[in-house]
């Protein structure tokens, strides 16, 4: 093994950071990017056992100066960064928030933030966005693999030795790492692997086998080549592909690891080439040698650049310009405190750069213990904001019936779903959670001593016999129950709705048009009159969060700046493509609720319309069905439908919209 500078690993890295970047940022088409930092994890293993295994064999391994090494890399970029970002936050917090950011800035140099956000919230959930050390997360599951790494492999270095037993040995390691992942995943705790250093151990020590002498080398360029591409095309299918979730890490951390450790493997050997200047290579380094500064700076620039928007989301222009700062910003922390310290021209001695380093530490805790302090009395924006921020964790399931009527653990809807009230009405309501938001306002707004409404919703599936056209297992499933219940039962009406706007987006629109109307041909031809609900209301982001924060700035909250506009220009297109005839209607929904397009962001008492992006509270739910023109064709509602045609299959002539 050669120490010398590659090339090829600021190539990787330029691509791990950009992939993570480009995923916060929410570049289009960039699903996976968080498996940046699982890459991150294998070039850190496959470095730091190059360098222990190198300095044994040649007598020159100190644990000091090992550490010194890390400290010098880590800390003052890291603590600069965290300086910083405390400064914003006395403005754009709220200070029990700023509270619990200064007990994060703790867990950040004491390198157990891992610990401390797995506490507070999973990576992919709501809340995530708004914490702006949250990624430093990865930081301290790599300080505690340091801690480990270097005494573990020194020891069989130093006395065990031989060219087969240390890999032997890591790989064995590796193995019960990724087997305690898996297992974890498989018992629901996917935080769990998630966040803790055990379960994410198998990733630092598969590029540790790499590096360590005895693992075969790729002499032959045409070999390297191969190998290399095959690397690329490993990364690119988790960056691309991979959606965010508790899916994660388990098996779907493999592709992105072993792609990293393949790409590492093929450079081994490789001389690095001079290059012009302006040579796309020379970028893709430069991203790789600013690459963690940029990991450090991006996401609590993107934290607070939100939290300046009134709607909480960032336009491309916006995310452009902001990315063209971070990438400033990181450069010059690059310069001007990565480089001073590690070259030495700051802190020259061991001994100095320790003192510095602990000085650092106290006063950061010291300043952590301060802002916990005076942040413990509520500001007048935190006793308003406490009742949305409570919307935060709301309570859906009751309403939905979920697990029964909604989501079933089965796949199969409970029989009290789809059981008929021979003496009453029955209509259905079938869809996804944008149908089964409805449910309770269903309930509040139709006399029970009539009508019965029948719920059938699964998460994000779309109302329709075509089973093909479902994207997964228990969509398809959900539709051939779906289809066998209308064999031989009859509704007097059937509700769509669902999220349309996922299902629409280019170049879908015309697919779910043409599977909709198939769905409602076949409902008509069985005597079964149908009512499809248009675009529900959405919002740029969670509402109850973007109320609180327009409290917090003291700006008025406007439905412009709340509302996604898109929702507009797909209603007006649906209207058009499902044309109301016999036995069929389309209701607006943004027509009756946002008239000229000011929807209501809160109802009586304050209570949001919303309790996340979309999904009605209890009692938006009730405002919403109670407006819209349902109310004319329920029984006990004016120009409801015959009691006498209850059960009967009687077609349904129109719908007023």
């Amino acid at each position: 093994m050669r120490r010398d500078y590659r090339e090829d690993i600021d190539w990787l890295r330029a691509i791990a950071v950009l992939a993570v970047v480009a995923f916060h940022f929410e570049a289009p088409a960039v699903y996976g990017g968080f498996v940046g930092v699982d890459i991150f994890f294998v070039i850190s293993g496959y470095l730091i056992t190059g360098i222990i295994q190198s300095e044994v064999k040649s007598g020159t391994f100190s644990f000091a100066q090992f550490y010194e090494r890390r400290v010098r890399r880590l800390l003052p970029a890291l603590y600069a960064m965290v300086v910083l970002t405390a400064i914003p936050s006395f403005h754009y917090l709220l200070t029990s928030e700023r509270q619990e950011f200064f007990r994060s800035v703790a867990a950040v140099v004491t390198f157990t933030s891992n610990f401390f956000f797995w506490f507070q919230t999973g990576y992919f959930e709501h809340a995530a966005v708004e914490k702006p050390l949250l990624h430093t997360w990865s930081l301290a599951v790599e300080e505690q693999f340091y801690l480990a790494l270097p005494l573990s492999l020194w020891a069989l270095l130093r006395f065990v030795g031989g060219r087969r037993v240390v890999p032997a040995a890591l790989g064995v390691l590796s193995l019960a790492s990724f087997a305690l992942c898996i297992w974890l995943m498989r018992t629901d705790r996917s935080a769990d692997a998630f966040f803790m250093s055990p379960p994410r151990a198998w990733e630092f020590l598969i590029g540790g086998i790499v590096a360590i002498p005895g693992f075969p080398v790729l002499r032959h360029a045409l070999a390297q080549a191969v190998a290399r591409a095959t690397a690329l095309v490993l990364i690119a299918i988790p960056i691309f592909s991979l959606r965010q979730g508790p899916g994660f890490p388990g098996f779907n951390a493999l592709t992105p690891c072993i792609g990293a450790a393949m790409f590492t493997w093929s450079g081994i050997g490789v001389p690095t080439l001079k290059r012009s200047r302006y040579s796309p290579f020379n970028v893709a380094r430069f991203f790789g040698q600013i690459s963690y500064s940029l990991y450090l700076w991006h996401w609590p620039l993107f934290t607070f650049a939100r939290f300046s928007k009134a709607g909480l989301v960032l336009g491309a222009t916006d995310k452009v310009a902001l990315f063209a700062l971070t990438v400033l910003i990181s450069s010059l922390s690059w310069r001007f405190v990565e480089q001073p310290f590690r070259l030495k021209g700051l802190a020259p001695t061991r001994g100095f750069m320790f003192r510095i380093a602990g000085l650092a530490t106290l006063v950061l805790l010291a300043g952590s213990a301060l802002g916990i302090v005076a942040s413990q009395r509520p500001s007048e924006a935190d006793r308003v904001a406490l009742q949305l921020e409570s919307f935060n964790a709301y309570d859906y399931q009751p309403l939905y019936r979920f697990g029964s009527c909604f989501a079933p653990a089965s796949g199969v809807l409970d029989e009290v779903c789809l059981a008929f009230a021979p003496d009453k009405t029955n209509l259905l309501l079938w869809g996804d959670s944008l149908a089964a938001h409805y449910f309770h306002g269903l309930g509040k707004t139709t006399d029970p001593r009539l009508t019965k409404t029948l719920q059938a919703t699964q998460a994000a599936c779309m109302p329709t016999f075509n089973a093909a056209a479902q994207g997964n297992a228990w969509c398809r499933g959900f539709a051939g129950q779906m289809d066998a219940f209308f064999a031989d039962h009859k509704p007097a009406l059937v509700i769509l709705s669902a999220d349309w706007l996922e299902y629409s987006r280019p170049p879908r629109f015309d697919g779910m048009i043409a599977d909709l109307k198939q769905t409602i041909a076949k409902l008509n031809e069985r005597g079964v009159p149908v009512v499809l609900l248009g675009p529900a209301v959405q919002f740029r982001s969670r509402l109850p969060s973007m109320l609180m924060r327009a409290h917090l700035r003291q700006v008025d909250a406007r439905p412009d700046d709340f509302v996604l506009p898109e929702i507009f220009d797909l209603d007006r297109n649906m209207k058009a493509a499902l044309p109301a005839h016999e036995g069929f209607s389309y209701i607006s929904v943004v027509d009756v609720i946002c008239p000229a397009r000011q929807c209501p962001l809160t109802l009586d008492g304050g209570i949001p319309l919303a309790w996340d992006h979309a999904h009605l509270t209890a009692e938006g739910s009730v405002y919403v069905v109670s407006r819209l023109a349902l109310k004319r064709v329920i029984p006990g509602q004016p120009a409801g439908l015959n009691p006498e045609s209850r059960d009967s299959g009687s077609t349904l002539t129109r719908v007023p919209e």
